[in-house]
Formats: C-alpha cells, sequence, structure tokens
C-alpha cells in the first residue's frame, strides 16, 4: 500500500480537499496521525489522512534537544510546535503528547506575579535656598 503526501502548511486556505494542496510525493507505507515520516533527510508531520493519501507538515526535527524554558505556551523540544492552548492545559504532565509530531513530553507551568506602577499625583514639593 502507498500514500501520496500533499503539504498542508497553509491549510484552511485552499478549502478541505487535500488533493488540491502542493503534491509532495507518494511513500510507500499506510501513514498515521502524530506517526512523523522521514523521506531522504526531510520530516513530514501527518494532520489529515485519507485513504491513499495524507496531508502533512514538513517540519525541522532534533531529535537531541535543549529544553524549552521559559516560553509563553508548551512547546515541544523536538520539533517546536508550540501549543497555542496551553492555558487550557494542567499545571504539569509528565506524560503529555506533542500535537504535532507525537513525542512525549514533559512540562510545568510556572507562574509569576509582576507589577505595574502609574503616576497619580506628584509628591509636594518645598522650595529652598542654598546659604
Amino acid at each position: 500500500m502507498s500514500t501520496k503526501l500533499y503539504d498542508i502548511t497553509d491549510w484552511c486556505r485552499r478549502g478541505d480537499k487535500v488533493q488540491d494542496y502542493p503534491y509532495i510525493g507518494e511513500v510507500d507505507l499506510n501513514v498515521s496521525i502524530r506517526t512523523v515520516i522521514k523521506v531522504r533527510n526531510k520530516y513530514y508531520s501527518p494532520g489529515v489522512v485519507g485513504k491513499n493519501y495524507a496531508g502533512v507538515h514538513p517540519i525541522e526535527l532534533n531529535l537531541e534537544p535543549d529544553d524549552e524554558d521559559y516560553t509563553s505556551n508548551v512547546k515541544c523540544p523536538y520539533c517546536g510546535y508550540e501549543n497555542v492552548d496551553s492555558w487550557e492545559l494542567d499545571d504539569s504532565d509528565d506524560n503529555h503528547e506533542c500535537g504535532m509530531c507525537g513525542a512525549i513530553i514533559a512540562y510545568e507551568r510556572v507562574v509569576t506575579v509582576e507589577y505595574n506602577s502609574s503616576a497619580k499625583k506628584p509628591p509636594d514639593i518645598v522650595e529652598t535656598k542654598w546659604i
């Protein structure tokens, strides 16, 4: 069985028919969601899978990543996917599955407190002279 791959990087701009997106090529396997496909030296993450076709996102994959510290959202160290709905997640998770590449990562929410100040009334000033 083989699967035709289409680049759906700009998903929803061309409609929901995967075959209307740029054709990448055909691979000799059945493709499934959250399984990264490696073809030569390029990686693809399936976002839409149908019979004999898949819409994929080309991704950069780092198999020896550094931690992603103090980011605004949970960010996958492997593929760089940023979960813009991180605020809906639990405060921490040691077995979180990346929504793009399917890697298992750990995250924790870091809460900081910051303050803003604004001027309201200047201090009273008494004028004097040097003696």
